[in-house]
């Protein structure tokens, strides 16, 4: 049944796709009179988002004939985007003739952001376009966690410098790398931004434990028999929650950057409290209404909420280094940030 179910939620998905079929060709003839493709896009892009693009063939007459992204069965369109083939190193081409810029700022910092489109019938009509990196939707606040609970926070090294790309005379890099994971960078145009306060991270310790929870109280002693049978016994107290454990730690950053503790660990429940006794049997043989069962025992009261624990202390201040150009960027530097440490724009 679950097969047949997959089979026939398959060919509802296919009824319901606005796509072309597979088999779907553009006309000989058209593609023959095609002399040229042209690609309209944005002159920037920032990494890790989408931006769109039309194409528009241009036949030999002059006429334009665009790629449509729609595709009606009962009209199918001369020419559509899944007749080109697109491809790029700094972008993921995506359906509807869009793209989505590579996240990595430095997949683009050098190239930008290159298109191309082909016509799959005849691949020698090819469009190309460059995009501009635009870094303005890139995030600089970050905040990262001790691991475990109460651990302190994780120790951060920051690197920041002014580079040279082809698209900015003062590019101001950002290498972030906690503990022993690697680097991540980020970019943006040194002549634009503010002065300071533009990064910011944040080290913070872990969150305390929670306290443990504090015992059941006892359930009070059975009445004694007789006639009337006697009280049972009060029950214990339910024992207090323990006490929350501290808060990690501040981790170290080496920039101007904030390390706070790890806020305090909430403290344990309060013990359930114990059941009074059972009240005592009556020893009258004939059940006489006047010689009644002992009533129960009163419950025990119920533990106390155990105390927060206190938040981490603050980290150390961050330390600020001053080296050497050669020395800034450590010596994990991964090939693509070389290349922008090699840049030198011609003369």
């Amino acid at each position: 049944m679950k097969r047949w179910s997959a089979i026939v939620g398959a060919l509802v998905a296919a009824a319901c796709s606005h796509g072309p079929p597979p088999d779907f060709a553009p006309d000989p003839g058209l593609v023959a009179q095609i002399r040229e493709i042209r690609m309209a896009t944005n002159a920037q892009a920032c990494p890790g988002e989408t931006f769109g693009a039309t194409y528009t063939a241009v036949l030999n007459d002059g006429a334009l004939v665009s790629f449509e992204t729609r595709y009606d069965r009962k009209h199918p369109p001369r020419l559509h985007v899944s007749f080109l083939e697109r491809t790029s190193d700094e972008a993921t081409p995506l359906e509807g003739g869009a793209w989505a810029a590579d996240p990595d700022a430095l997949t683009s910092a050098v190239t930008g952001f290159r298109l191309t489109a082909s016509l799959k019938a005849k691949p020698s009509i090819t469009t190309s376009a460059a995009l501009t990196p635009d870094y303005g939707c890139l995030p600089h606040t970050f905040g990262f966690r001790g691991a475990g609970a109460g651990a302190g926070g994780p120790q951060v090294t920051v690197r920041v410098g002014i580079l040279r790309s082809p698209f900015y005379d003062r590019l101001l890099v950002v290498g972030v790398e906690v503990e022993d994971a690697p680097p991540f960078y980020v970019f943006a145009d040194a002549n634009t931004v503010p002065p300071s306060d533009w990064v910011i991270i944040e080290a913070r310790g872990a969150r305390g434990a929670r306290g443990a929870d504090g015992e059941t109280g006892t359930r009070g002693a059975p009445g004694a028999a007789g006639c009337p049978g006697g009280t049972g016994g009060p029950g214990g107290y339910g024992g207090n929650g323990g006490p929350g454990g501290y808060g990690g730690r501040g981790g170290q950053i080496l920039v101007d950057a904030r390390t706070p503790g790890g806020e305090a660990g909430p403290g344990g429940a309060g013990g359930k409290a114990g059941a009074g006794g059972v009240g005592g049997e009556s020893t009258n043989p004939s059940n006489n209404t006047a010689c009644p069962n002992g009533v129960a025992g009163r419950a025990g009261r119920a533990g106390l909420h155990g105390a927060d624990g206190q938040d981490g202390q603050q980290g150390g201040r961050p330390q600020i280094l001053t080296v050497p150009g050669r020395d800034v960027w450590g010596t994990r530097v991964p090939p693509a940030l070389q290349e922008l440490l090699n840049y030198r724009p011609r003369r």
